[in-house]
């Protein structure tokens, strides 16, 4: 299909009503269309705030949920959201914030900072089993609470001293802190409905929220029906009345579903269509903060495999054997960035370390004295896994193709969907396996504190005490350049180690209507649908 698949795209428009039939066509729900559609990738692993990882469910929750703060709409700034304001402290260790007068939940019920309170407990506490716990540890006796140091949430740094007040006592001063205030594993849950409903409070007949929107369905592989929550404190000033989000992981079903006006805004788009979309207005890739690589594991239970991949000059060989030149400009095609460092380019005040480019020679040279130091003949045959999605595997049958041309290694390749694919990963059931991650607040430290010993982001089995100590020293460093200077020094040192395989930077791939207003480009790549609005006369008169 690839070589005229853009040409045959707007014949396939009966495809499209297929789709369309099949996604609108559910019983007890209005068949219209929704006000706004948007094609999310894959579905979310969850609806709670505290259990998603993935960027599918990141936009979800900020449909449905809302923080202290939001992001604005065209840079990475915090807003006042259901914080009306907030003061630190001198030394940068308290911040406290004031709740809006009046604010509730979506079932009408008052939201106070007691929701707070219990939500970041909730977060913190083992048995959640959040991954992204570690992003808030700055708070004082978060850390120990959740490593079962302490048993008492009473000693976690979170109190409300009134219902309009949430205060937050810092063991240091964190300097993007107020960012994380617009990250979703902040947003409040229902505690209600949370305690009463333990593993399924998020079905849409319990589901509680504080967003924009309130949810109405959720039909797996179908869609997330919700609409306009009347209970926003700022619902006055959303112009969306519905939205349904479409788990579509296929990318070309996803542009035959834009281009023929059944969606609203798809957030990627297959490469093969690239080069024509660049010369279309409602397509403009920007630099996004975000990198894609390769995890290897170190923790496999195959012992020759587990040998073999805690070489360190085997994972060099596998880093300069990978044309990613190649992979930038023949498979993806969108203006993405050959990567030689974990943090991409573009942080204030941040250069992050930078790799030697690909170099087949040397890349022998180090898989044969791997080999020796294992003393091993040949290498093993190993697998790289891949979720579901065009660009993943073209990018794995490139690395395929490199690792067998340029060093002689047997590579299979698997495939699984998203959630299948979460899973294996994380019980390190993978050899090598695709990833990548999107910058949760504007600092180097996003991409750099995951690879600490047992961090739940971590995946790979890469333990170092010396890496650990670097990122606990930067941590409580408040001076802003040595602090910065310690980050860049401890990228090295897990660069050197190679225990991820960096292959490409970002761009977003956002395709979006000329009719939608307030979705505009940020170097996050976030966007917040109450900032959304639509030009409903220009759709009416564009889509026939």
């Amino acid at each position: 299909m690839r070589r005229d698949a853009l040409r045959n795209l707007l014949s396939l428009g009966f495809v499209a009503l297929l789709v369309l039939g099949s996604v609108f066509a559910l019983s007890g729900v209005d068949r219209e269309r929704a006000d706004f559609v948007l094609v999310n990738g894959a579905e979310p692993e969850s609806l709670d705030p505290a259990k998603v990882t993935g960027v599918p469910g990141g936009r979800v929750l900020r449909a449905l949920f809302s923080g202290l703060t939001v992001q604005a709409p065209d840079s990475t700034e915090s807003l006042p959201d259901l914080a009306e304001s907030w003061d630190v402290s001198e030394d940068g260790r308290t911040w406290t914030f004031h709740l809006r007068d009046g604010i509730k939940w979506s079932n009408g019920e008052p939201l106070t900072a007691d929701d707070f309170v219990y939500s970041w407990r909730r977060l913190f506490a083992p048995d959640t089993a959040s991954k992204y716990a570690y992003l808030l540890w700055g708070v004082a006796g978060s850390e120990e609470f959740t490593t079962g140091k302490s048993n008492d949430p009473e000693t976690v740094g979170v109190e409300a001293p009134d219902p309009r007040t949430f205060r937050v006592r810092l063991r240091e001063p964190v300097p993007y802190f107020l960012a994380l205030t617009a990250f979703y594993p902040t947003f409040p849950v229902h505690r209600t409905t949370v305690e009463r409903w333990p593993d399924d409070w998020y079905r849409p007949d319990r589901f509680v929220s504080s967003g924009p929107f309130r949810l109405v369905l959720r039909s797996v592989r179908d869609r997330l029906h919700a609409v306009r929550n009347e209970h926003y404190w700022n619902a006055a000033n959303v112009d969306l009345a519905s939205i349904d989000i479409l788990p579509v992981e296929d990318l070309s079903t996803a542009l035959n579903l834009y281009l023929t006006g059944v969606c609203d805004w798809i957030t990627d788009v297959p490469s093969y269509a690239v080069p024509e979309l660049l010369k279309r207005d409602d397509f403009d890739p920007q630099p996004r903060i975000g990198s894609y690589f390769y995890r290897i594991n170190q923790n496999g239970q195959d012992e020759t495999k587990r040998r073999f991949f805690g070489n360190r000059n085997v994972r060099r060989a596998l880093y300069f054997a990978i044309d990613r030149a190649g992979i930038c400009e023949r498979v993806l095609r969108g203006g993405q960035v050959p990567a030689h460092s974990i943090v991409p380019p573009g942080l204030a005040g941040y250069e992050p370390p930078m790799l030697p480019g690909r170099d087949v020679e040397l890349a022998r040279e180090l898989m044969t004295k791997g080999l020796s130091e294992l003393g091993m003949e040949t290498a093993p045959q190993f697998s790289i896994l891949y979720n579901t999605r065009e660009d993943h595997k073209n990018i794995a049958e490139v690395v395929q193709s490199n690792w067998r041309d340029v060093l002689g290694l047997e590579v299979r390749l698997e495939n699984m969907e998203w959630q299948s694919f979460l899973k294996t990963e994380s019980s390190f059931g993978y050899d090598i396996s695709r990833a990548s991650w999107i910058g949760d607040y504007p600092d180097p430290n996003t991409f750099l504190d995951m690879w600490q010993s047992g961090n739940a982001n971590n995946r790979t089995g890469y333990a170092d005490p010396e890496y650990d100590a670097s990122i606990r020293e930067a941590a409580s460093t408040t001076n802003a350049a040595k602090r910065l200077a310690i980050l860049k020094d401890a990228e090295a040192h897990v660069l050197d180690d190679m225990v991820v395989i960096p292959i490409f930077y970002y761009v977003s791939t956002n395709c979006v209507h000329p009719w939608v207003r307030g979705l505009v480009s940020n170097f996050q790549d976030r966007h917040n649908l109450h900032f959304v609005s639509l030009d409903r006369e220009l759709r009416k008169r564009s889509v026939r």
